[in-house]
């Protein structure tokens, strides 16, 4: 039952996992603001503008514990710790705790995998578009990370100005009042990424899930955020809390190898 908990888990995670948001430079949480993006930018323009902001400037590796709450339709809450590890661009390890189980699931080149009891169970293509929006842009060319962004249904053509908790930010992908379409709003201050909203039409039913991340703290110089919620069709059905983080730890290249997935788990 333990491990059919974390296989149904594995399909909430697609559009949570707690890939946590940005860094600044060193000297401060939140950067001094760099040449300010044009008033009317489309989104490949507020790309750019997050890629020049921090290109050279990013962690490279990140590892973290995260608490996990999946709440069900019916209010029901299942907890549990997830073990994080990312290495930028475009990898990212979960593993679930207790780590005895070997479950969990591997982001890298471009595909999701799931595994069971140390052995694969699912394999999607597709990037993953939390970790493109809250690591890839700042660490990769910006023709990458719109070529990624297109291909998961971002309409880039679309930006304007708004406000979230009290803050300007820059919306991409979705016009004034629509709250469905697949889209991220960025701070156009700092330039992090604050919500992210992406429309699921795989399901009979297509869904839109939304992301949200909070109370961004400094670590080791990085502001990173420790929370963060997620909503299906405006309903909360996960909460994530990061615990233990630590940035530019060396990872074995064997951990993100599907192929070595049972082998390379690593004990802590």
């Amino acid at each position: 039952m333990h491990h059919s908990r974390s296989v149904r888990s594995v399909s909430l995670a697609l559009s949570t996992l707690a890939v946590l948001a940005a860094c600044a430079p060193k000297a401060a949480v939140v950067p001094s603001p760099a040449t300010p993006t044009p008033a009317a930018p489309d989104g490949r323009t507020v790309i750019k503008a997050m890629n020049d902001r921090y290109i050279g400037k990013w962690y490279m590796t990140l590892t973290y514990k995260q608490n996990v709450t999946i709440i069900a339709q019916n209010r029901r809450e299942t907890r549990q710790v997830w073990n994080q590890y990312l290495t930028l661009p475009g990898r990212q390890r979960i593993d679930y705790v207790p780590l005895t189980s070997k479950s969990g699931v591997l982001y890298t080149d471009g595909k999701l995998y799931s595994f069971t009891g140390g052995k694969l169970q699912n394999t999607q293509p597709g990037w993953h578009p939390l970790l493109v929006l809250t690591g890839d842009v700042y660490t990769q060319m910006p023709d990458t990370t719109t070529m990624q962004l297109d291909s998961l249904g971002f309409d880039l053509s679309i930006a304007r100005k708004d406000r979230w908790e009290g803050k300007e930010v820059w919306v991409v992908g979705a016009a004034a009042g629509d709250s469905t379409s697949s889209q991220f709003w960025v701070d156009t201050d700092s330039l992090l990424v604050r919500r992210v909203l992406v429309r699921d039409a795989r399901s009979t039913r297509p869904v839109t899930n939304e992301t949200r991340y909070l109370n961004y703290k400094n670590i080791a110089g990085y502001p990173v955020a420790l929370s963060m919620r997620a909503y299906r069709d405006g309903r909360l059905y996960f909460r994530g809390e990061s615990t233990k983080v630590r940035e530019g730890e060396t990872l074995p290249v064997e951990l993100f190898e599907p192929q070595n997935w049972a082998t390379s788990q690593l004990t802590r």
